[in-house]
Parts: structure tokens; C-alpha cells; sequence
């Protein structure tokens, strides 16, 4: 039983090393999208109510007071910003990550 095992596990194993070792499928030769990239954390830019939003992607909106901690939102590219409906205007938003909508994706455009 012992062999059987042993086996067994080295082709789990195998099979997760040939897993882990695939690139991402682009057609850009190799290159990762820019449409998914991380927002750069260094000095990230804020948003407010009332702004179009510039990329679509996964925002972190900020409340002003305590009524509601911060949290993570789907916004699309030319939407506007929300007002809240507690602290109104005082909301931003802080980009996480970059995602394109669904219908604006290369492979996923509605046919004309």
C-alpha cells in the first residue's frame, strides 16, 4: 500500500508543477494586460462624489465618521462616484485594481 501512495503522490505532485509553471495567455506575445494591473500603492490617487471614474475596477470607498468602515466597490469607467447616502460627498475612493468591464473586453465585445 505503501508503493501505491507513494505513487500517488508524486504525480499529484508532477501535475502540480506543471500547473504552477504556466504563463498567463495574452495576445500580446508574452506581456501581461495593463487592463489588470494593481493600482500603484505608493501615493494612491482619491476620488471623489461627483467625479467621473476615469478606469473601471475595484475601488476601497472611505466614510467620513463611523457609521460605516471602509469596503471595496465595482465602478465602471464613466460612471460618477456615488454620493453616500449618510455622509453624502464626504465618500472616496481609492483604486485597488484595475478591471475591465466585461463588454469592453477584447474578447467578450457585444458583436455590432
Amino acid at each position: 500500500m505503501q508503493a501505491f501512495y507513494s505513487a500517488k503522490q508524486s504525480s499529484v505532485f508532477a501535475a502540480t508543477q506543471l500547473v504552477s509553471h504556466r504563463r498567463p495567455v495574452t495576445k500580446r506575445h508574452g506581456k501581461l494586460p495593463d487592463r489588470h494591473r494593481k493600482a500603484v500603492p505608493s501615493q494612491p490617487e482619491t476620488y471623489r462624489a461627483g467625479e467621473f471614474v476615469r478606469q473601471s475596477g475595484i475601488y476601497e470607498a472611505v466614510h467620513e465618521g463611523a457609521h460605516r468602515g471602509p469596503h471595496d466597490v465595482v465602478m465602471i469607467e464613466s460612471d460618477l462616484f456615488p454620493p453616500c447616502d449618510t455622509c453624502s460627498d464626504q465618500v472616496r475612493f481609492r483604486l485597488v485594481r484595475s478591471a475591465p468591464y466585461i463588454f469592453t473586453d477584447e474578447d467578450f465585445e457585444k458583436p455590432r
